[in-house]
């Protein structure tokens, strides 16, 4: 019985792939292309994306003035300057960025056209410069041991600051970037000058 089942399927096989083959046995000349059917259904929605740096906010380069702190020598009476401060309004820097977040902040020693920019906190052996940075809900406490305000010359601006905001996103995330390297930030946030 086994065998009858088998010889037609067989046959069919045979005349299948006779017919499909040339005379000489090749296979025919493919027909013309049949015209587009309609657009199947939509597909379901992918999954979410990483996080990106949609929600970074960042100042323009701002004026900073620096005020001095005078302390009196108890030996000799004298009054002098023995470092100098200066607050900052940071009007979006939450508790939350300050807890799960990141704060940048940045000087620009020469003028806009030709930066000379680094990340604070500051502390430039070579030159002697310390500035220290001390953030708290809207906004940052500067002490520096020299007055590092913005100034002019020959009309344009000198010692600007910026500062980046960064949200937390997914906790334990590796940053890609180096972020005391204002370039690298520039570039990978797409920030304005």
């Amino acid at each position: 019985m086994l065998r009858i089942v088998y010889i037609p399927m067989i046959v069919i096989a045979m005349v299948a792939f006779v017919t499909s083959c040339g005379k000489d046995g090749s296979a025919g000349a493919q027909g013309e292309q049949g015209p587009a059917g309609p657009a199947g259904p939509a597909g379901p929605a992918g999954p979410a994306g990483p996080a990106g740096s949609a929600n970074v906010i960042y100042s323009g380069w701002l004026d900073v003035g620096y005020a001095p702190i005078k302390d009196t020598d108890r030996t000799t009476g004298v009054v002098d300057t023995v470092a100098w401060e200066s607050q900052l309004a940071i009007p979006k820097l939450t508790q939350e960025i300050l807890t799960s977040g990141e704060v940048k902040m940045y000087i620009n020693w020469n003028t806009a056209a030709v930066p000379n920019i680094e990340p604070l906190p500051l502390t430039d052996l070579f030159y002697g410069y310390l500035i220290s940075t001390t953030y708290f809900t809207n906004g940052v406490y500067l002490l520096a041991n020299g007055n590092f305000g913005t100034g002019t010359r020959n009309g344009s601006k000198l010692q600007q600051y910026r500062y980046i905001l960064i949200p937390g996103g997914t906790a334990a995330r590796k940053a890609p970037i180096d972020w005391n390297n204002y370039a690298a930030v520039k570039a990978y946030l797409k920030l304005e000058d």
